[in-house]
């Protein structure tokens, strides 16, 4: 969060201050910007509205959430009532640039195979209680974007996030396979229409503090501020 820091702060090793708030009501009534979060999907649903409404600009990274329909609604019109942002960061993939410019051309589509060990897709709602296996690569899923993060909430955002910036969350297909010797969590991207066609491949370590996401993930979040603050922008 970025403001007129208050008396009570902490100081990051950069020297700068960042605000700390006793609650939600504080933070509403307090004088920050811009708000990041980085909660899960519950998160999205309950505060991104009302941090809107109280004329902030607002970063989701738990992007699965806008593939409710009714809530993406929501938030764009908060958004536009009050002139204010939402940022989608990139998280764990990229080309956000490509996939936007692909579909203003038209007849885009788009699907997205994300490759993970067991153990990072273990404990999906989608798989039951079933433990895939450790010793092959099987395809633990294959359907839509919002079926997607139905099925796999920690694992999918990516996949919502393809779906929203291209062809939409209904039409992007998603595979997810289970691989025992991944190197890391790969997320290779395809979206194509008559005139151009691009393909995307990103492989990046698991986060050690939460092995269904990736280390890429909290840095695109900086690299998003960053670009905001920056007099040169890069889209």
């Amino acid at each position: 969060m970025y403001s007129n820091p208050p008396a009570s702060c902490i100081d990051p090793p950069s020297g700068e201050t960042i605000p700390l708030y006793e609650n939600f009501d504080a933070l509403l009534a307090g004088d920050t910007d811009i708000v990041v979060e980085i909660a899960g999907v519950g998160a999205v649903k309950e505060y991104v509205v009302p941090l809107l409404d109280a004329g902030k600009d607002v970063v989701i990274t738990s992007v699965g959430a806008l593939a409710d329909t009714a809530l993406y609604d929501a938030i764009e019109s908060a958004a536009k009532k009050v002139g204010r942002k939402v940022h989608i960061t990139s998280g764990a993939i990229g080309g956000f640039d490509l996939m936007r410019t692909f579909t203003l051309m038209g007849g885009v589509q788009s699907e997205i195979q994300s490759t993970k060990a067991p153990k990072s897709l273990n404990g999906a709602p989608y798989l039951n209680g079933k433990e895939l296996p450790e010793d092959e690569k099987v395809v633990a899923f294959e359907g839509n974007a919002t079926e997607a993060i139905k099925g796999f909430p920690k694992n999918t955002n990516v996949a919502v996030a393809t779906g929203l910036t291209t062809a939409g969350a209904d039409a992007t297909k998603v595979r997810i396979v289970s691989d025992p010797n991944s190197p890391g969590n790969t997320h290779r991207v395809t979206v194509e229409n008559e005139k151009a066609k691009a393909v995307v491949e990103i492989t990046s370590k698991p986060d050690p503090k939460n092995p269904k996401s990736s280390v890429t993930a909290a840095w695109s979040v900086a690299a998003l501020l960053k670009n905001l603050a920056d007099p040169v922008q890069y889209f």
